[in-house]
């Protein structure tokens, strides 16, 4: 599993163009050359570009840009699928430039090809090369990262102890221990984990792993705590990758990093600590009836948070129907489960409330009355539609005019002509869209039908592409999403910074999903004595929770009420304001 995992990411790692002089001789011929190629391995053209590249980096000039095209001579056959002659070029890169500042990315692939081979000794050797000497922290960080479920799945404790007596390291020696210690935990071997994690702490009190020893520890305690009487929030999601959806790899573990942290900045800061239950659904019907069973006489168990995805949430429900605990999807969006399930809460807004939001945010805050709607048919685009104009005409506005379209249709001129002959009466058009690979498509034919209005839609927007080439019409869009990160405010820079510090992962919505609800929870478990149906009665209590990625709001219908207002400006998004129904 962890090995296309391991792949996947060292596959998509985009090498940053960094030219630099190195006592290089340059040319505008070279340097003209060089773009040529990088312009062919951008078009996918890498038979053409790996000989190009190849070309510059042969020639007998030692110029500016030798160094990077090897690394793209590589990249290229990599593309190709020729692992050999990648391993040539990166071998005979190594061998010849061994100062350069390309060096971590050249091991980086070979560690991808030697994995890739089935060799996990060599390809650890690679990253271990790069903890050993990095040319930043980013590198280091990025090393570890895949490291851990490589030697955790395909070496063994003697492998890593056979490392570690190897190295006088002070950067890897305190990593693997601290990898050991995990392959232990996840092994069920406890006290050999404890065993090695006090090693850590005592040898390397000043390492890098210590805040994450720091926290496998705590985590471990947490897990202890389960039949100790100290509350305990169980935590139930898929940690596998799933087989028949690899797009969503990841999403429970990266879920789970945001649960785990607000727990440890939790029990940090206040005397009556909190245990964390943590359970792995498969998206598997019977692991799912197994977990109940185990939980089921805990009386300490407050909440359950989880799990993500809408069948699994559904299976879960039903499974957990008579135990009366409250139970917390962050990201499940289906209707009507809070109906069916009354200990059932979505921190995420279905999507019918976020079209009924959008209609009160145009309706009250922008102060428009007629508006369009253009829609694809057969999907949560038409929900979102049918929403927004039932609630939009219960406010008092009115639907000028309704066009639809197929999913995998992109030549819509038929339906924006019409929208267009009706444009001095409307005030903007709804278009929720459900693949935002269209958009340059309707933008192109906004223009053509000169029809310069106000764009409405939702969060698929902010994957768009295309929207620089329509600046006029991109900046007249407002979109509604669930989530926001602003990634240029100084507060998140900082709450990045300690995140990474502890989990070495970056923050994302999967992060925040599990950080903000998790926190929300928490803030109604000071009280350690709360009862389920307390803490139920408090989870409905209309009380507001302000979010990194979104705010949060029950009252009795138990679905979170609040969205992000997103607007297009200048070339990027910005958040407008955080909108509750109602």
């Amino acid at each position: 599993m962890f090995k296309a995992v391991i792949i996947c990411i060292l596959a998509a790692m985009l090498f940053p163009i960094r030219i630099n002089a190195q006592n290089e001789i340059d040319s505008v011929g070279i340097h003209n050359e060089f773009y040529s190629a990088l312009d062919l391995y951008n078009n996918k053209k890498f038979v053409e570009s790996e000989k190009l590249f190849n070309q510059i980096n042969t020639e007998t000039v030692f110029n500016a840009f030798t160094t990077i095209s090897y690394i793209f001579t590589a990249k290229s056959f990599l593309k190709l699928g020729d692992m050999g002659n990648a391993e040539k070029i990166l071998y005979s890169f190594i061998s010849k430039f061994p100062n350069s500042n390309y060096l971590n990315e050249a091991q980086i692939m070979l560690a991808k090809i030697n994995l890739e081979d089935k060799k996990y000794n060599v390809a650890f050797k690679y990253l271990a090369d790069i903890i050993d000497i990095p040319q930043s922290s980013y590198y280091m960080q990025y090393a570890k990262s895949l490291g851990e479920p490589l030697t955790i799945n395909f070496l063994t404790p003697v492998d890593i102890r056979s490392i570690y007596d190897s190295t006088s390291n002070m950067n890897l020696r305190p990593y693997l221990l601290y990898i050991l210690a995990k392959y232990y935990y996840y092994n069920n071997k406890i006290d050999s984990s404890k065993l090695v994690l006090d090693s850590l702490l005592e040898i390397f009190p000043n390492s890098d792993e210590k805040i994450k020893a720091e926290s496998l520890m705590e985590e471990i305690k947490s897990e202890s705590n389960a039949n100790s009487g100290v509350p305990l929030i169980a935590v139930l999601l898929p940690l596998d990758k799933p087989s028949n959806d690899s797009h969503n790899f990841n999403a429970g573990n990266e879920i789970l990093e945001g649960i785990k942290f607000a727990l440890s900045e939790f029990n940090d800061m206040h005397r009556n600590k909190i245990g964390l239950l943590i359970k792995n659904t498969g998206r598997n019907k019977e692991k799912i009836e197994k977990i109940k069973r185990e939980v089921d006489s805990l009386k300490s168990l407050k909440v359950i948070i989880g799990p993500i995805y809408s069948d699994e949430v559904k299976e879960t429900l039903e499974t957990f129907k008579n135990i009366s605990i409250p139970i917390i999807s962050p990201t499940a969006t289906d209707e009507g489960l809070t109906e069916m399930y009354p200990d059932f809460f979505q921190a995420n807004p279905t999507f019918v409330i976020r079209g009924e939001i959008m209609a009160e945010y145009i309706y009250f805050v922008e102060n428009k009355r007629k508006i369009a709607i253009l829609n694809s048919e057969g999907s949560y685009s038409e929900t979102l539609a049918n929403s927004f104009a039932k609630e939009f005409e219960k406010l008092g506005g009115k639907i000028i005019i309704w066009q639809k379209f197929k999913p995998d249709n992109i030549n819509l001129s038929d339906q924006i002509n019409k929208i267009a002959k009706d444009s001095l009466s409307l005030q903007g058009v709804y278009l929720p869209l459900n693949n935002s690979q269209n958009v340059a498509a309707i933008l192109s034919q906004f223009l053509s039908s000169n029809l310069n209005l106000t764009i409405y839609g939702n969060q698929d927007w902010l994957q768009a592409k295309g929207l620089e080439t329509s600046s006029d019409l991109s900046d007249r869009l407002t979109i509604s999403s669930d989530y926001f990160l602003d990634y240029n405010d100084s507060t998140f820079q900082q709450f990045q910074k300690k995140f990474f510090v502890r989990s070495g992962l970056d923050i994302n919505r999967n992060v925040l999903y599990g950080y903000d609800i998790t926190n929300y929870v928490l803030s109604f478990l000071n009280n350690a004595d709360i009862t389920r149906s307390e803490l139920k009665n408090k989870l409905e209590s209309k009380e507001i929770f302000k979010g990194l990625h979104n705010n949060i709001y029950f009252d009795k219908s138990r679905i979170n009420k609040f969205i992000n207002i997103i607007r297009y400006k200048n070339g990027k998004f910005e958040l407008i304001d955080k909108f509750k129904a109602g």
